[in-house]
């Protein structure tokens, strides 16, 4: 199964590329992740008619990448989504690998988040917790937590319980 994490734009904030490359590197050991950075749209104004137009861009460029056919997922990162211990995680990860998905797309938003109509769409909603992230710091934790869950799977001892 290959993971792969879809985001709008490049990582430019200091230090936030090498984390990054970081987490993904000591992940790749346990499970196959790859890296999607998908160009931003362009946000002239922060109008409701705005961030709707943007939206729908963002949704269509995602989209777009799926491959039909394939035994995939989509979900989304949001703020709002379903907040998961490293453990459920870890389960979720397992669940996908035992019902034979041969990709799962973890598609974290621009700054303006997803539309209605693309959480329709997509398998979850999920969350890496109530507080708000910038995107770009948001991606350096999904990577740390896919490392942390991945390598709890294999009996790895970096995650610590209590």
């Amino acid at each position: 199964m290959r993971l792969e994490v879809a985001a709008f734009g490049k990582l430019r904030g200091p230090g936030l590329r090498e984390a990054a490359d970081h987490y993904l590197k000591l992940a790749s050991k346990f499970v196959d992740v790859q890296e999607r950075e998908l160009k931003p749209v362009s946000v002239p104004d922060k109008s409701v008619a705005t961030r709707a137009l943007v939206q729908e861009k963002e949704a269509t460029l995602l989209l777009s990448t799926q491959k039909p056919g394939e035994r995939s997922a989509l979900y989304l990162l949001d703020e709002g989504g379903k907040t998961l211990r490293t453990e459920q995680w870890a389960q979720l990860l397992d669940s996908w690998r035992k019902d034979g998905l041969t990709q799962v797309t973890l598609a974290l938003g621009s700054s303006l988040g997803f539309s209605p109509a693309l959480k329709s769409q997509a398998r979850g909603v999920l969350s890496l917790g109530p507080q708000t992230l910038p995107h770009e710091l948001a991606r350096v934790v999904l990577y740390e937590q896919l490392f942390r869950c991945s390598s709890l799977l294999a009996g790895h001892p970096y995650h610590v319980e209590g």
